[in-house]
């Protein structure tokens, strides 16, 4: 297979040279590209936030952007533009993950003439160790597990004297074979039936590199989603994994949800299906929204009909985001306040708190770059990030890290009630240390219930959740599943830690219902003996946020 942007094949290549190393890279983003669908199945709990092959696919793209963007075709020119692009387009976890070991493979190629298999070995033993020092807990059973195994068989395998190409064979196969283990060493992968998302995300990025040197096309389209990761690399194809997100509202007789969820497993992913006997709404990702058209009339009548394209919807995402922002040419005293927030009505709340928001959250999370950017617009010379998302923390650990004329802090909010209760305790007039503490107290008063559809069927600590049926999940943690919203509730509020609390607040969600959203609040305030407010959040994927503190 010749390279289309170098006309060179590189079979039996002994090194990679600064050309062929970009070549190899953007094989591998193509062939992680494919995958993404399928990553993100392997997301643990049953909610639509299973973004890591998402994550991992566009920072590898940015990574890639830059190295094509490279004029100096040299090995270090192009693995230091690789490493720039990775860290500014890093997002989520796995996404910063990803960013900080395409970094240190990035250093210690960048450190030769042309990367041989020792130099190669080097690098992925060295992106190994990045892998462990980006998180502060580190966790078997996962990324970091599969990205030693690689590096350590790499090693020996090129101490022995092979090939360039037989290294990364070992590697990869290393890889495979710790990506099948996960489940044995994290229990809640077994728990769920499924490997590590992020492990199995860095072996196909591996199987790129592979399939570049031996000459394989990497095919297109998208891999079908299965439960379980494909490690056969028995694969389909399909079309770009973007699409179109498509909601159909139709009615019509004796309408079985079950069926109907069976079709449009078959034509798209993230499915959805509400509703009764007569009235159905359904949603789903696919790449033919006439189909589901198709379905809904031969079954009733529509009512409603909603077809956004994902692709250009990204397209204008990042087009926005990616527009330089001036910073104030002089900072003044105090603290100023960046937050992450998704949703019109939350997004409103955090800038009448005097917030600079990034949108993004669940399933889209922000870049470094674009956290960066909004901390820089800030006129302050102190600023404080809320991530408010477990899986945005690192990406604005590293804005953080990349403040040059600002002092930035991050107060690790998970959720944006625990932003809000953050934000509320700030005081312009005391200083950075003085904020940040008076913010993480506020957060850590604050307890979250979000209510959302389980996307698959799954077993979580105990809790059998069906596809479909409502799903309540408080601090992060599922906790209550059914098909009654008011009994959910009611075991989700029985899950809340003992204490005093004061005040509740119902956040709407784009897809809520403002009268059951009240139904909620009359329920919350009856078992706390608070006072409960309802608010439009207008967040995607979950009906409604409740916030007690």
């Amino acid at each position: 297979m010749q390279d289309p942007a170098t006309g060179t094949s590189p079979v039996g290549a002994a090194a990679f040279e600064g050309s062929t190393l970009r070549a190899a890279l953007r094989t591998a983003s193509a062939w992680l590209d494919r995958h993404v669908d399928a990553l993100n199945a392997l997301n643990v709990f049953p909610v639509p936030d299973g973004d890591t092959g998402l994550n991992m696919s566009l920072t590898l793209q940015s990574a890639v952007a830059a190295a094509e963007a490279e004029p100096d075709a040299s090995l270090k020119a192009i693995a230091q533009a690789n490493a720039t692009g990775a860290l500014m387009g890093a997002r989520g976890n796995s996404g910063v993950i990803l960013a900080q070991m395409m970094r240190a493979m990035s250093g210690t190629l960048a450190a030769a003439q042309t990367a041989d298999a020792s130099v190669m070995a080097a690098a992925l033993f060295n992106a190994a160790v990045a892998a462990r020092g980006a998180v502060d807990q580190p966790v078997e059973g996962t990324i970091l597990t599969v990205a030693r195994a690689a590096g350590d068989a790499a090693l020996n395998t090129a101490a022995g004297g092979s090939s360039l190409l037989k290294t990364l064979e070992a590697a990869h196969d290393a890889a495979r074979i710790a990506v099948a283990e996960t489940p044995d060493l994290l229990p809640i992968l077994k728990e769920a039936s499924v490997v590590d998302a992020g492990g199995e995300g860095y072996r196909i990025f591996l199987e790129g590199l592979v399939k570049y040197l031996r000459g394989e096309a990497v095919g297109q389209g998208s891999i079908p989603v299965g439960s379980r990761a494909d490690l056969s690399s028995l694969h389909q194809e399909s079309d770009d994994f973007y699409g179109y997100c498509t909601e159909v509202l139709f009615r019509g007789a004796e309408l079985d949800a079950s069926s109907i969820r069976e079709t449009l497993q078959a034509l798209g992913s993230c499915v959805l299906v509400v509703g009764d006997k007569q009235l159905v709404k359904v949603h789903v990702h696919t790449l033919r929204p006439g189909s589901v058209l198709d379905m809904a009339t031969s079954l009733g009548e529509i009512v409603k009909v909603k077809v956004d394209n994902m692709q250009l919807q990204h397209e204008e995402f990042t087009a926005k985001s990616s527009r330089a922002i001036e910073a104030p040419t002089r900072r003044a005293a105090g603290v100023g306040l960046v937050a992450v927030a998704i949703g019109d009505g939350m997004r409103s709340v955090f800038e009448s708190l005097g917030a600079q928001v990034v949108h993004g959250g669940r399933t889209m999370n922000p870049s470094v770059k674009e956290i960066t950017a909004a901390v820089l617009s800030t006129p302050y010379r102190s600023v404080i990030i809320m991530p408010n998302d477990r899986n945005v923390a690192l990406a604005a650990r590293q804005a953080a890290a990349l403040a040059s004329d600002q002092t930035v802090a991050v107060v690790p909010t998970r959720n944006m009630p625990q932003g809000i209760a953050a934000a509320l305790a700030l005081n312009p007039e005391a200083d950075l240390e003085t904020n940040v503490n008076a913010c993480k107290i506020a957060a850590d008063r604050c307890h979250c219930i979000e209510i959302t559809h389980a996307t698959k069927e799954s077993q979580i600590g105990g809790l059998s959740i069906k596809d479909g049926s409502l799903l309540a999940v408080l601090d992060d943690e599922p906790v209550s599943s059914g098909d009654i919203m008011h009994t959910v509730m009611a075991t989700a509020l029985k899950k809340l830690p003992s204490g005093a609390y004061d005040i509740g607040t119902v956040y709407v969600g784009s897809r809520g219902d403002p009268t059951e959203a009240q139904a909620i609040a009359d329920q919350l305030a009856s078992c706390l003996d608070i006072g409960v407010d309802v608010q439009p959040g207008g967040q995607e994927h979950y009906q409604y946020i409740v916030s007690v503190e």
